[in-house]
């Protein structure tokens, strides 16, 4: 299976700095990696958070092939590194990360998650959304407590339940099939916070390279005001 893959990252227009990190590569047994992680917490906590989940499925990749059960425990070594991390360096205590960890192999694509950044796959025209946000007003949405026009307007929208350098974590893990034609999309909160999944599921239709897609997507995000740091993971089979 031949897939091809673009990526960008821009700081946005109102941070000072860049906390997303995102990794794409192929194996060497073909297998494509992609990774996004959104760092948060004080000082460079966040960035640091962010690099070091990176850092951990890329490192292990130079070593081995991420098969789809490493994928899975890389999360859970980059979790402890984090937390460790942490205990070390008191002034980036609580630190912490998002992470979207994609593994696209034998017409399959395998995911590891935790946070709220998202794995989208484009299929037959239509966007679905594959992973779960891990964000305190997602359960009380999914329970029907409030509505989610509601959850969307709520001051503590963004607030996670979980990440990598939480207490306490109980990651996603998932797989779907793949298909020629089919496009895979990683992003950060700053993409699709600001983008609907409408104009999401446009740009991606359009007839334009993946580079172009990419570039699309980002300016987007940026009319859109630029808030937060945006990250943007491409793959198309």
């Amino acid at each position: 299976m031949s897939i091809c893959f673009k990526a960008a990252s821009h700081v946005g227009l109102r941070r000072k700095k860049n906390e997303d990190r995102y990794l794409a590569k192929v194996q060497a047994d073909g297998s494509l990696l992609l990774a996004v992680a959104d760092g948060m917490g004080g000082s460079a906590g966040g960035e640091k958070a962010a690099t070091e989940a990176i850092a951990t499925y890329s490192h292990r990749s130079d070593k081995e092939i991420i098969t789809p059960q490493i994928l899975n425990t890389t999360l859970l070594a980059a979790h402890d590194a984090i937390v460790e991390y942490g205990k070390l360096h008191k002034i980036l205590k609580g630190m912490g990360t998002t992470l979207t960890a994609a593994l696209v192999r034998d017409a399959m694509v395998y995911w590891a998650h935790i946070g709220d950044s998202r794995l989208y796959m484009l299929k037959s025209g239509k966007l679905a959304q594959l992973t779960t946000d891990h964000r305190f007003l997602e359960s009380l949405t999914k329970d029907g407590f409030i509505t989610l026009e509601q959850a969307n307007r709520h001051p503590f929208k963004n607030v996670l339940d979980q990440c990598l350098g939480c207490p306490e974590i109980d990651p996603e893990i998932g797989n779907a099939k793949i298909k020629r034609g089919d496009v895979l999309m990683l992003c950060t909160d700053g993409l699709h916070d600001d983008i609907s999944s409408t104009d999401i599921e446009r740009i991606l239709k359009m007839e334009l390279s993946l580079e172009n897609k990419v570039g699309k997507l980002m300016s987007a995000a940026l009319e859109a005001g630029g808030k937060d740091n945006i990250t943007i993971v491409l793959a198309e089979n």
